[in-house]
C-alpha cells in the first residue's frame, strides 16, 4: 500500500500517525508531479487532495477519516480500534470533535495569517469557535493515558495534529494559550506529545511549517 502524503497537512499527518504507531506496511509518497493539482495525482485522486491511500490492487482512498477506520478494519490486530462498542463510539466522537468543531474553525485562521490583510472580526469570530470546540473536547476526554484507554488509537490520530495547530495559533495571533482553561484538554496533549509516533509526526509538520515559513 501507498499513501500520498504532505508533511504539513493535519489531515496527512492524522494518517502517519496511525501508521507509524502500529507499523503498518504503508509507502509513504508525496504527490507525483510535486502538486496535488498536477495531472499525475488528479489520475491517482480525482479529488486533488492528499492524503489518498492506494491498495495493493490499485484501488484508491481518499479522506482522512475513512483511510484511518478502513487501516483499523484491514489490521484489526493492530488496536487502532477499541474494543467495547462505547468506547469505538467515544473514538469516533472524539475524531469528530477534532474535523469539525475544532479543525474546521482552525482553518479560518490559516487565511488570516498575514497581519498587513487580516480581518479582525474574523479572527476573533474564529477563535470563539475554537473555544467551543475545545469545550466539547473537554467534557469527553476521560483523563485516560490516551484519548481512549492506555493505548492509541484513531482518535488519537485524529487529535494530535489539530491540537498542535491549534496551540500554534495562539503563538501566532498573540494570544493566550488556547488550551490553558481547558484541564483535561491540556493534560492530554501535554501527555500525548511523548507518544514516539506522535512525536515523530509533530516533529515532521513543525519542519515542514518552519520551511514554508522561511520560505
Amino acid at each position: 500500500m501507498k499513501l500520498f502524503s504532505a508533511d504539513l497537512s493535519p489531515f496527512a499527518a492524522r494518517v502517519r500517525i496511525a501508521i507509524y504507531a502500529k507499523a503498518l506496511p504503508v509507502e509513504i509518497l508525496s504527490p507525483p508531479g510535486g502538486s496535488t493539482k498536477s495531472p499525475e495525482y488528479l489520475a491517482i485522486n480525482p479529488m486533488g487532495k492528499i492524503p489518498a491511500l492506494v491498495l495493493d490492487d490499485g484501488t484508491v482512498i481518499p479522506e482522512s477519516d475513512t483511510i484511518v477506520e478502513f487501516l483499523a478494519d484491514a489490521f484489526p490486530q493492530s488496536g487502532l480500534r477499541p474494543v467495547k462498542p462505547a468506547d469505538i463510539a467515544r473514538s469516533r466522537l472524539l475524531a469528530r470533535i477534532a474535523e469539525l468543531y475544532i479543525m474546521a474553525h482552525g482553518g479560518t485562521l490559516f487565511g488570516q495569517m498575514n497581519p498587513a490583510t487580516r480581518d479582525a472580526a474574523v479572527v476573533e469570530g474564529a477563535f470563539d469557535k475554537l473555544r467551543d470546540g475545545l469545550t466539547h473536547l473537554n467534557v469527553f476526554l476521560t483523563g485516560d493515558r490516551y484519548a481512549v484507554g492506555d493505548t492509541l488509537t484513531t482518535a488519537d490520530a485524529a487529535l494530535a495534529p489539530v491540537l498542535m495547530f491549534t496551540a500554534l495559533f495562539s503563538q501566532m495571533f498573540a494570544r493566550p494559550d488556547l488550551l490553558a482553561p481547558y484541564g483535561k484538554v491540556e493534560a492530554y496533549w501535554a501527555q500525548v506529545q511523548g507518544d514516539p509516533a506522535v512525536a515523530k509526526v509533530m516533529g515532521e509538520m513543525q519542519a515542514a511549517l518552519a520551511a514554508r515559513m522561511a520560505g
